[in-house]
């Protein structure tokens, strides 16, 4: 046997995440998953869209859908900050803003340290896990709900 065989597997088993805030909550999502995290800009409003999609902002000429996940889920901004984010990700060939309050960190987590969401829970929808690390808990987003959400408006529409 091979004695690196054991040190490739536990690489490969390693992803990054993106760790950040929504109101005092701590929500992470996989790194490749995001395109770019840049400072508010102006946004236009919809008219007559959900609380929760804050409008469209414009990045170098690409027009985006901006979405305040905090109101969509309940949570409270953080107030006096001047931190907030916004987070682009490109989902089924899309481009989606994120608000947040703020940035935490890019980690590594071992698939040992994830663990499902509890059935029972009804965060099933957007949620892929949880993760546990340094004795603490943080929700892994499943960001592809977003482009659930903004489908809905167009529909409605």
């Amino acid at each position: 046997m091979n004695m690196f065989q054991g040190q490739v597997k536990a690489q490969s088993a390693i992803k990054k995440f993106l760790e950040f805030k929504l109101g005092h909550d701590v929500y992470t999502v996989e790194l490749s998953q995001v395109k770019e995290v840049i400072t508010p800009s102006p946004v236009t409003p919809i008219a007559g869209a959900p609380a929760h999609i804050l409008g469209l902002i414009d990045l170098r000429g690409v027009i985006i859908t901006l979405v305040d996940i905090r109101k969509k889920l309940g949570i409270t901004p953080l107030k006096g900050t001047f931190e907030n984010g916004i987070v682009i990700f490109e989902i089924k060939g899309k481009l989606v803003g994120m608000m947040i309050d703020s940035i935490q960190k890019v980690m590594n987590v071992t698939t040992e340290q994830i663990s499902p969401v509890p059935d029972s829970d009804k965060s099933n929808a957007y949620l892929n896990g949880i993760i546990q690390r340094d004795g603490k808990l943080s929700l892994w987003l499943d960001p592809s709900f977003l482009v659930d959400e903004i489908a809905t408006i167009k529909k409605a529409a």
